[in-house]
């Protein structure tokens, strides 16, 4: 639940809709409104994975390894759930590929996309990178209020952030948990160390041990290319993946956490390597040789292996930090 001073914050945010004060309670039973999902399969975008395709595949992958679909059924599975687990791990394959089961937003929640990630870029700039990292939603707000540059948040706009926050991420195909509970949920900048080589923060007592250790074992070729994240900014960048898969909430969330369910809230770090600039968010990062020495090291463990259960791309760059 939403303490009162929190629910008078979200209230203030959204009067800058015209709505008077009377209507406060109205507000909030629309802010935390969960519209209905619409599944869509836009054919003219690429070739959705029909039921069809699901079984020939599941013949081609029983052909080449007939012990894979057996094991499947020998786990209990039918023969009809084994073939949509072998299609779950294609479309992990496939992550940027339209699959007939995804999911869309809403048309309301389609039409604030654009502005919505816009104030959030507007404010990105009047934090700065670094600060807006670790930012939350109940300081950005009241910041928002305040500053005629960047406008406060209207009604839609906060109808899609809390949307996509409080939504259950299954209906899409997301299967992570959930490590924020709340909306307005803070960090606390003492538990948190600022790496001013990579403009990036680490929790203090458990990732930057782990990135310090990383660092002396393969070098200063290993880069931290991101590490804590606010809700804020998961948001930001949630916002952003969805633009651009215009609008398909299964395809952002294969290739990032929805906000509250990031492991970069809790700990979690991403490496690179300083040979690869911006292609260290993508297969090249996998056969650099910083992955490679990274592989031998038996304490570094990744938190979206490949085939992983949340229902996200591999992902070689980030590094699991245990929670305890």
């Amino acid at each position: 639940m939403i303490d009162v001073a929190k629910r008078r914050l979200l209230k203030t945010a959204a009067l800058g809709t015209g709505l008077g004060i009377a209507s406060a309670s109205a507000v909030i039973a629309l802010l935390l409104r969960k519209p209905s999902l619409r599944a869509v399969a836009p054919e003219a975008r690429v070739s959705p994975i029909d039921e069809a395709h699901i079984q020939s595949l599941g013949r081609a992958l029983s052909s080449s390894a007939p012990q894979q679909a057996e094991y499947l059924e020998a786990l209990g599975l039918s023969s009809e759930a084994a073939l949509r687990t072998i299609a779950y791990f294609r479309k992990m394959q496939l992550p940027d590929r339209v699959a007939r089961d995804d999911v869309f937003l809403s048309t309301e929640h389609q039409r604030a996309l654009s502005s919505t990630f816009e104030r959030l870029t507007r404010i990105q700039g009047h934090f700065g990178h670094g600060f807006f990292n670790i930012l939350g939603f109940e300081q950005l707000l009241k910041v928002a209020l305040r500053t005629p540059s960047i406008g406060r948040f209207n009604l839609p706009e906060m109808n899609l952030l809390q949307w996509i926050f409080y939504e259950d991420p299954e209906h899409y195909g997301f299967r992570g948990e959930k490590l924020a509970r709340d909306f307005l949920d803070n960090l606390r900048p003492s538990a948190l160390f600022f790496d001013v080589r990579f403009g990036q923060y680490l929790f203090q007592r458990r990732a930057k041990p782990l990135f310090d250790r990383l660092r002396a074992d393969i070098g200063s070729d290993l880069i931290l290319t991101s590490g804590v994240r606010g809700l804020p900014k998961q948001s930001y960048l949630f916002l952003a993946k969805l633009i651009e898969c215009q609008g398909n909430v299964s395809m952002a969330s294969r290739s990032l956490a929805p906000p509250g369910y990031s492991y970069h809230w809790s700990g979690d770090f991403d490496v690179g390597s300083r040979l690869l600039g911006s292609e260290n968010f993508s297969v090249a990062f996998a056969r650099s040789a910083v992955y490679q020495k990274m592989r031998r090291l038996n304490y570094v463990k990744l938190r979206y292996p490949d085939q992983n259960r949340s229902g996200v791309r591999f992902e070689p760059w980030h590094v699991k930090v245990p929670l305890a």
